[in-house]
């Protein structure tokens, strides 16, 4: 992964990782908590938030049985009951991956924990759960407090939960999150991987969903505990995240687990979000040394033989000349499952599962930010030949489109509609991609919702605000300093506190802003209705859920000030959905 991190940058985040290390500790009270849980008793801690706000923190409560030996690739297993208490004091290690910085692989294949922060365990009134599912791509990530500290929330009544699960290879998502699609329209543009046809070897994929399935069954069967209310659940997330929360509120596994939803830049049907059905695990064994014809059985032995962080390193080198030259940069994306088991939760593409969704009678929260196409700057830095396919737009056009004629007909569409100057400019290429990759896929999960789900409220945001005073430690990786526009994940350093969060005067427009996004979202959480008159500047407001697409969707812009307005994407989306 491209990072654009200078070294006086570099630096400065160990510095702060320190730094916010050893603030934590001085946070950290002398006061602990037991809770029973189903599996035994747990214990935690009372902490401070930076601003001095007291809560519980549970952190590092397995979920599932180690997913090792046996248990590598397949679904997971419910724990083993314990004795005793088990210290629940400090956050477990992240799943096994490359660091976004050095590349070197890192974390533990035992990684199925999630951690509890509840200012209240025993409130007047249960309270309402939040359950957090990180992004990254379906390949790096976590859910500890270096990058989602649970500060902001806990000056609600709120109980937050934020889950690990796999990632990777070890997720088993056999597809690829891609920026650019591809360029041949005769298949899907993301390639199988891992996934076992086999029936009787019983891996199917998509074992980082499932990771989530099990994680929202303990949090609905335990959570009372923590003074959560288990009949008032919110699942939310970014990018990844917002597409895992999008799955798993379309499969029938989580029937029940939760009440409501928000997607945050990210929905199931997003191209980079599914795949095809072609598999990569033969051709990531032979990386690794195998020396076998293309046998599962003996692949899959193989392969429960290599060490973690030896195949994190190979996943990225399994990509073929012809997937890197479309771009393809994160490996692993949700797959149908080739065969049903007693834990599918793909069962049949996204669309279809949308259409009779058991959440089409849940209030779902969905949005952006209003640069999405900033998270393409890196890779037009790297490599600026890519404007040369803003020439034609045909790779661009979606991938159900295979006829030829239909092809460079709507290509010419989009082509006049973003790249119609004499000159092909970055901001161009981001625009096209920030379209395709975000503003269409939601679009047509609104118009699925204004058809599917008329007994449910459907609400849009738009995260519009723009500042460096605190900026999400990824932004700077990515792209330095400098740089204007509301990009991919901007919105995270308004909800978490992270390593390089400081503390702000309650006076500031990021402290307002914060105070708006934590706001909305507990509001939302704890009715179904993200209107809360006590937010800075929704005194006023009438934010309604989406009505029609015409001649805009409505949405809320949160800026520097809230408003309600016409979607500014519309107009551009209406183009794309012509094609």
């Amino acid at each position: 992964m491209h990072s654009n991190v200078g070294f006086l940058d570099k630096l400065r985040w160990r510095l702060n990782v320190l730094g916010n290390r050893y603030a934590q500790y001085r946070l950290i009270t002398n006061e602990t908590a037991v809770i029973d849980t189903e599996y035994g008793k747990v214990k935690g801690i009372k902490r401070r938030t930076i601003y001095q706000v007291p809560y519980y923190s549970f952190e590092g409560i397995p979920y599932a049985k180690p997913p090792v030996d046996e248990l590598r690739f397949k679904a997971p297993e419910r724990p083993e009951p314990w004795d005793g208490v088990l210290d629940c004091l400090c956050p477990r290690d992240r799943a096994v991956q490359l660091h976004l910085i050095t590349n070197n692989a890192e974390g533990s294949e035992d990684c199925l924990y999630l951690n509890v922060y509840a200012k209240n365990l025993k409130p007047d009134k249960p309270q309402p759960v939040l359950v957090w599912i990180h992004g990254g791509g379906f390949v790096v990530g976590e859910a500890n407090r270096d990058w989602f500290g649970p500060d902001y929330f806990m000056e609600k009544d709120v109980v937050l939960v934020t889950v690990q699960y796999r990632l990777g290879v070890f997720g088993l998502y056999h597809g690829f999150f891609v920026f650019l699609l591809k360029k041949k329209k005769n298949t899907s543009p993301f390639k199988g991987f891992l996934t076992l046809a086999s029936p009787e070897l019983n891996i199917p994929g998509n074992a980082g969903l499932k990771d989530q399935v099990l994680a929202l069954k303990w949090i609905k069967n335990n959570i009372a505990n923590f003074g959560g209310d288990p009949n008032c659940i919110t699942l939310f997330g970014e990018s990844a995240g917002a597409a895992s929360a999008h799955y798993l509120s379309i499969t029938e596994q989580t029937r029940g687990l939760f009440h409501r939803a928000i997607l945050m830049s990210g929905v199931a049907i997003a191209s980079w979000a599914h795949n095809g059905q072609e598999r990569h695990a033969y051709p990531l064994a032979k990386l690794a040394g195998f020396k076998g014809e293309d046998d599962e059985q003996h692949v899959l032995e193989y392969l429960k033989q290599c060490k973690a962080t030896d195949l994190a390193q190979l996943e990225p080198k399994v990509l073929t000349t012809v997937e890197l030259q479309r771009k393809i940069m994160f490996p692993f994306a949700p797959c149908i499952e080739p065969y049903d088991t007693p834990d599918c939760v793909i069962s049949k593409s996204p669309r279809d599962l949308m259409r009779t969704a058991w959440s089409n009678s849940m209030p779902i929260l969905a949005g952006h930010t209003s640069a999405e196409g900033l998270v393409m700057l890196p890779f037009i830095k790297e490599m600026p030949i890519c404007l040369n396919e803003l020439e034609t737009c045909r790779s661009f056009v979606p991938y159900e489109v295979v006829d030829d004629v239909d092809i460079e007909e709507n290509a010419a569409k989009l082509k006049k509609m973003h790249a119609d100057s004499a000159e092909l400019t970055a901001d161009e290429y981001m625009d096209i991609n920030a379209y395709l990759l975000f503003y269409f896929p939601l679009h047509r999960v609104l118009l699925s919702r204004l058809t599917n789900a008329t007994s449910a409220p459907t609400y849009l945001y738009r995260f519009d605000y723009d500042s460096e005073v605190l900026p999400y430690p990824y932004r700077i990786w990515r792209f330095g300093r400098g740089v204007k526009g509301v990009s991919h994940g901007d919105e995270l350093a308004y909800l978490f506190t992270h390593a390089m969060a400081n503390v702000l005067s309650k006076e500031s427009p990021e402290y307002r802003t914060i105070q708006r996004m934590i706001g909305i979202w507990t509001e939302f959480a704890a009715t179904g209705n993200p209107n809360d008159k006590d937010v800075p500047g929704m005194e006023s407001l009438s934010w309604e859920p989406i009505r029609t697409p015409e001649p805009a969707y409505k949405c809320l812009n949160i800026g520097e000030e809230l408003k309600v307005i016409n979607w500014p994407e519309m107009e551009k989306v209406k183009v794309w959905a012509s094609t």
